[in-house]
């Protein structure tokens, strides 16, 4: 058989496998993708389905689709719906469509975590929930697109988590990476050992490895773990409790707000609030001088054998 033969061959099976049980794509109903398409395929009025316009990305090798049925257009996308650079409108005539992904990845890394500021949701009860995840389709509609990309501008309501969150132990996962993020820039971040690690043991001192910080590796640490000083400081890395102006550290998730912590920056109004020291080093909290709130915390891994 010919490799052209083959390659119509498999098509065909991809677009009757997906018309069926859609596994081999993801939908999004009510997107468009407004960076310049690759291409655009006008539909012949037989043939205007979402499989159809499939068949035409996977054979062009593109990373998505946005599809009108209304109009018979299928543009053909090097972008995808989530990354940094993409740009897109809400439209109930269009659909965008994705050949399936089970992970989420940001410049090679892995996404299994990305907390999102201020939804009135726990971080770490998201953390914790080993029957939540939002991949396996990676793009199910539950989700908006701005909680799977880097982009922290765009609109997200909710905490992104992957399955591998619930299989850590035998993920083969050897490096963890925290990103601070404020604005779609990378504020801080830490890079710990994953090898041989829980989901709660890898964020300790004694498996960082590269911090932004330049003392984090050195200076002492009063707390260091995700579950922090409960019931509310969550991810905390402090150096030192003096009395809330005096206290000392390097960063702080505020996962709620029910007082059971004095602190003036405890009980925002609405949570989660990430927080931490904007210097090279840990900081004095005092009036939040050398510190600001963030708008995302992303943990990417690295997988291995």
């Amino acid at each position: 058989m010919t490799e052209s033969f083959l390659q119509q061959l498999l098509c065909l099976m991809v677009i009757v496998s997906a018309e069926n049980r859609q596994e081999f794509y993801s939908v999004v109903r009510g997107y468009r993708l407004t960076n310049p398409p690759m291409w655009t395929v006008d539909y012949k009025p037989a043939k205007r389905s979402t499989a159809w316009c499939l068949k035409h990305c996977l054979t062009s090798s593109c990373s998505s689709a946005s599809f009108s049925q209304t109009l018979g257009i299928c543009e053909l996308h090097s972008l995808k719906l989530y990354d940094r650079d993409s740009t897109f409108v809400e439209s109930d005539d269009w659909l965008y469509v994705e050949p399936r992904s089970d992970v989420l990845t940001w410049d090679g890394w892995t996404v299994v975590f990305r907390a999102q500021r201020d939804t009135g949701t726990s971080i770490y009860s998201a953390w914790l929930n080993d029957s939540l995840y939002h991949d396996h389709p990676l793009l199910p509609p539950r989700l908006q697109p701005g909680c799977f990309s880097p982009n922290t501008l765009r609109p997200c309501g909710d905490h992104f988590r992957s399955k591998i969150m619930s299989t850590w132990e035998t993920a083969g996962i050897k490096l963890v990476k925290v990103l601070l993020m404020k604005n779609s820039q990378v504020r801080h971040e830490i890079i710990f050992d994953g090898t041989g690690s829980t989901k709660m043991s890898w964020f300790t001192p004694t498996r960082v490895i590269y911090s932004t910080w330049m003392d984090l590796k050195t200076s002492s640490s009063n707390f260091f773990s995700i579950k922090g000083h409960p019931k509310t400081r969550r991810f905390q890395i402090s150096h030192l409790y003096s009395g809330c102006p005096s206290d000392v550290m390097w960063m702080l998730i505020v996962d709620g707000n029910d007082h059971s912590h004095p602190c003036f920056f405890d009980n925002p109004p609405v949570t989660p609030k990430f927080l931490y020291s904007i210097l090279s080093r840990k900081a004095t909290i005092g009036t939040l001088t050398d510190f600001e709130y963030g708008d995302v915390m992303a943990i990417l891994v690295k997988l291995g054998n």
